[in-house]
């Protein structure tokens, strides 16, 4: 085992992935996130990422290019059968990430759950800064609704996303719920954004160095996203009000919304606001299933193929799977 990773990731598989990057880097760096220096040249550094590819297809799940007009998206099918759509987000902190990022997730997703995963490649900030990247979840949501070509059943829609995929996801399950984008039946948040950074959480003051994502790292992706989200109108010298689209969490009220499957990181500065999402769904009489998964950071879904990846996908497939029964 290498000194260099943190001593919280416990996880023999994700430790051992997690030294081998720090053999080649000597440290298990927060990439470009915790730099110091020009944002474009962190941004850049962050959507020059090798790691992220298309995987060939196989015998379970097969790929297939499709587009809203300017819109790209990828559609991935479980050969053996399936039913319902999840239209899906990718992570990389709404600044980085492509119908790449997070290929491999979106083929052990629908294999796990049976269901069709329809991934969207959305605007990125700060080019395109909030709401940008919701808009276009929203625009692939609604292209589903409207069957998609023949590739989606309409009837049988759930939003899905990855790390801020998930806060997109999220933010997306709110407008559904208030008949502001098509109904939906699931909602599934895989170590999701749901707040603004707190530094107070007891998971960001715990989570700071030495980790695929820090507090400083979130700070980061954050300010790029949201910048004005609350545009000129804000008192002069005053803090922007966070909008809830961009911070769920602070929704007034989630009664109403579409059954949930959360799941969170132990090792990771976010664990904290996905389980009192979970806690305050749960508590608005919304179904929800949540994983806390202790010893693996940030991005472990998006690891090479591991037990703790593959037993989270089989832990959350029976909530999708009933939700489009």
């Amino acid at each position: 085992m290498s000194d260099s990773v943190h001593p919280a990731i416990t996880d023999p598989d994700v430790r051992a992935h997690l030294a081998r990057l720090a053999a080649r880097a000597g440290t298990i760096p927060s990439g470009a996130t915790d730099a110091e220096g020009d944002d474009a040249a962190r941004i850049a550094e962050l959507r020059a990422n090798p790691s992220w590819v298309r995987l060939p297809d196989d015998d379970v799940v097969e790929s297939i290019d499709t587009a809203d007009g300017d819109l790209a998206l990828r559609l991935y099918r479980p050969r053996a059968g399936h039913r319902g759509t999840l239209v899906f987000a990718h992570g990389g902190g709404w600044v980085a990430g492509d119908l790449d990022n997070n290929d491999a997730l979106c083929r052990a997703l629908a294999a796990a759950t049976g269901a069709q995963v329809l991934s969207v490649d959305y605007r990125l900030a700060p080019e395109h800064p909030f709401p940008a990247g919701l808009d276009d979840l929203d625009r692939a949501l609604r292209f589903a609704a409207a069957g998609a070509g023949g590739l989606v059943d309409p009837a049988l829609l759930g939003v899905a996303g990855h790390s801020a995929g998930g806060n997109l996801a999220a933010a997306l399950a709110l407008r559904s719920r208030e008949a502001r984008a098509p109904g939906i039946r699931i909602q599934v948040l895989l170590c999701p954004v749901l707040d603004a950074p707190d530094p107070d959480r007891p998971s960001y003051r715990a989570h700071t160095e030495n980790l695929p994502l820090t507090a400083k790292g979130m700070q980061w992706y954050w300010g790029l996203y949201v910048q004005d989200a609350a545009g000129a109108g804000a008192a002069a010298g005053a803090a922007a009000p966070v909008p809830v689209e961009a911070a769920p969490l602070r929704a007034p009220d989630l009664a109403g919304s579409a059954p949930a499957v959360i799941v969170a990181a132990g090792v990771d500065p976010l664990s904290d606001e996905a389980e009192e999402y979970a806690q305050r769904l749960t508590a608005s009489g919304t179904p929800v299933e949540f994983v806390r998964r202790e010893g693996v950071p940030h991005l472990f879904l998006v690891f090479p193929s591991t037990p703790a990846r593959d037993a989270v996908l089989a832990a959350v497939a029976p909530a999708v799977r009933a939700a489009f029964a």
